[in-house]
Formats: structure tokens, sequence, C-alpha cells
């Protein structure tokens, strides 16, 4: 369960600046735009799961019983998204590059996905409405 944040160390490991709009999933517009360094986003990946993992705390999200996301409960001292502009405590998680993250496998599959993409694509809910963000990642 805690591996589907994972990818959330995408979303922290650099310096995030603010931009304009971006691309993907059609109907929910881009909240908040940023960039994120392709070097911090593979020192994090290359890092595996387990230190992130290590520094936040999640629950599964349940709505009439069924499996929604991931909310973040805490971030640690140490971690990456203490500081994070965008993602915030309690943020269910939705969608990383499109790939949900309801089973360990599908987090494996977005945690790679994001190695070789172009950017880093976030749907999460906030006050019972999705929001999307995305990172463009730099050279």
């Amino acid at each position: 369960m805690r591996l589907s944040l994972l990818l959330f160390v995408l979303l922290s490991v650099c310096g995030l600046s603010v931009a304009a709009e971006p691309k993907a999933a059609p109907a929910l517009d881009v909240t908040a735009q940023g960039e994120i360094s392709r070097a911090e986003l593979l020192k994090t990946l290359d890092g595996g799961p387990q230190p992130f993992i290590a520094s936040i705390g999640v629950a599964a999200h349940l709505e009439g019983g069924r499996f929604v996301g991931f909310k973040l409960t805490h971030f640690n001292p140490d971690s990456p998204l203490v500081n994070n502009a965008f993602i915030r405590r309690g943020d269910v998680i939705l969608t990383v590059n499109q790939e949900p993250l309801e089973r360990p496998e599908q987090f494996m599959r977005a945690w790679e996905v994001v190695r070789a993409a172009q950017a880093l694509d976030v749907v999460l809910l906030r006050d019972g409405q999705k929001r999307r963000f995305r990172w463009t990642i730099t050279p």
C-alpha cells in the first residue's frame, strides 16, 4: 500500500517552480504546473521506494466502501514532501501519469513510466474536488 506513494518522491525531489498550463488527463484542467530536473528525479528513483515510503504516512481512502486512492496522513521532517508547494497532507492521490495506484504492481508501473517520461502528472482529490498537478521534467 505504501508503495503507491513513492511516486510522490517525484513531486518533491527537486526545486519545483510554478508555471503555466500543461497537457494530459483531458477533462481536468491543471491546477498548477512546475518543473523538476531529470537528475534529481533519477536520484530519487535510483534510490528506490523504501526511503520515500519511510518518510510519509498514508491510509486507504474509501468512498461508499470502494477504494479511491491513498490519503497522505503525514510527512516526517526528512520527507521530500515537507516543503512541497503543491502536495499537502490530506490529499488523496488518484493517479500518477495516468496510472492508477491501487495495487503494488500498478505503483511500480507508474514508477517506471515516470523514469522515461517528459512530464510528471498527478491527479488527486483535495476537499472533495479533483485537481491535477503537472511538472515538466527538464534535462
